[in-house]
Parts: structure tokens; C-alpha cells; sequence
């Protein structure tokens, strides 16, 4: 008779981080000898490049058709706004993270000088904000504007890298902001063997990420993801017709 292995995930510890990332420690389990490693490689390589997550993909900036123009009274150039918008992190209010991918958002700043122009000066729409208020952007002069429009997209990373170079026919005052979404920034995992037993294991799992989503729900939805892209393969094997044994 097979012994039916108990299944479990455990929360073990959580904090902040100094740089508003998020920290939290797992145990996953149990699994037979040998078999913690391949589900530990699997769920490592989903947790750091295939979690979803907003970016900013689309930038329009009044009296700019070009990356590398400047604008009177503003001390940084438009290259460097972009990359500080680009390193802004942005959280969903209440988004399901399976269900609003590749939805567009709009937001907008227009400001005058003298002042910094930090995250707190966007206006982002209701379901967005952005994790770092003071998140820094630029510094006008008293005699500096800054008007810009903000497309931003919730987006799968395996999707977007494949559709992204599309971007590149739009009209050319909108700079396209090169980059991929990457809320989980770190993934440690160890195995251990099981207590009483000397076949069983389980994981230790440690996630860090950019703050924009919790390391629980980054864990869930790499779980979620594997075992539908499983569940396909079981789903169109019992469609077929045909065996290949």
C-alpha cells in the first residue's frame, strides 16, 4: 500500500525591509527524496521572471519628441526622468493578478516651479498608486514646467518580452520605456529533511520583493501557474484520441 505524503505550506516569518522591499520565509512539503529539488528549481525560476506586475511602458512629455532634448528650467534631462519613472514601483488597489493582464492605465503630471517633483504629484487613476510617494523624479526651476502623459500596463513577463518591440511603431513623441516587469527581486530556497523520517523532504523557501506585491502572493501565484500549465497538458492528453505508447 502507498503511503499518501501530507501536503503543507507554511508562513513561517515576515518583515519590511529597509528599502520598502518585502521579506517573508516558507516551508513546503512533504516530498519524497529527491523530488524537493525539481519543485524548488521550478518555482524559483517562475517567482523571478514570470510574475506579473504594473510598469510604466509609455512615456509623452510636453514640447519632447526625443529622449535626449532638454526642457528650460528643468535640472535633469529627459533621459534621466525617464529612468527615475522607470524605477518607480506602482501597486494595484484590490486587482486579482490573474485577471488584468495587458489592461492599459492613463496617468498624468503637470507641475510648475520651483519645486522636487516626487511620485505624490502624479495622478494615477483609482486602482494605482505609486508604493514610495516621495519616490524622487525631478527638480524644476522657477521658471520650469513639467507636463507629461503615463501609459501603464499590468503585464506578464513571458508574454511582454515576446510583444514588446511592436511598441516601437508609435507615433514619436511617446518614449518607449524599455524595461519588463520584476516584483520579486531575490529567491532562497534550502531542502530538509523531513523530522522522524529519513526519506521525506521539504523546502525552506525565502522571497524578497519590490513591495509591489507580497511575498505570499507571489508564492501562490507561481503554485497556481505551474499547476495550470500542468493541468493543460492532463486536460488535452484525455482529449485526444490517440496514444503515442
Amino acid at each position: 500500500m502507498i503511503q499518501e505524503r501530507k501536503k503543507f505550506v507554511s508562513y513561517i516569518e515576515s518583515r519590511i525591509e529597509d528599502n520598502n522591499s518585502l521579506y517573508a520565509r516558507f516551508h513546503l512539503g512533504s516530498f519524497v527524496g529527491g523530488q524537493a529539488l525539481t519543485i524548488a528549481n521550478a518555482l524559483r525560476r517562475t517567482l523571478l521572471s514570470e510574475i506579473p506586475g504594473f510598469i510604466i511602458t509609455r512615456v509623452e512629455i510636453d514640447g519632447i519628441n526625443h529622449e535626449f532634448a532638454t526642457l528650460p528650467g528643468l535640472h535633469e534631462s529627459i533621459l534621466n526622468i525617464v529612468l527615475n519613472l522607470k524605477r518607480m514601483v506602482l501597486v494595484g488597489e484590490n486587482l486579482n493578478i490573474f485577471s488584468v493582464r495587458g489592461e492599459e492605465f492613463k496617468a498624468s503630471l503637470n507641475t510648475r516651479g520651483p519645486k522636487i517633483v516626487t511620485a505624490k504629484d502624479i495622478k494615477f487613476p483609482a486602482e494605482l498608486s505609486a508604493l514610495v510617494p516621495s519616490h524622487y523624479i525631478g527638480t524644476l526651476g522657477s521658471n520650469g514646467e513639467l507636463k507629461l502623459n503615463l501609459t501603464i500596463q499590468y503585464c506578464d513577463p513571458v508574454i511582454f518580452q515576446k510583444t514588446k518591440k511592436t511598441d516601437l511603431n508609435n507615433q514619436f513623441a511617446e518614449l518607449i520605456v524599455d524595461t519588463i516587469p520584476k516584483p520579486v527581486k531575490q529567491v532562497n530556497f534550502g531542502i530538509h529533511q523531513m523530522p522522524n523520517t529519513s526519506t521525506d523532504e521539504y523546502i525552506s523557501f525565502e522571497i524578497w520583493t519590490d513591495g509591489s506585491i507580497t511575498p505570499k502572493d507571489a508564492l501562490d501565484y507561481s503554485l497556481e501557474k505551474l499547476t495550470r500549465i500542468f493541468y493543460d497538458f492532463i486536460s488535452f492528453n484525455n482529449k485526444s484520441s490517440k496514444s503515442f505508447f
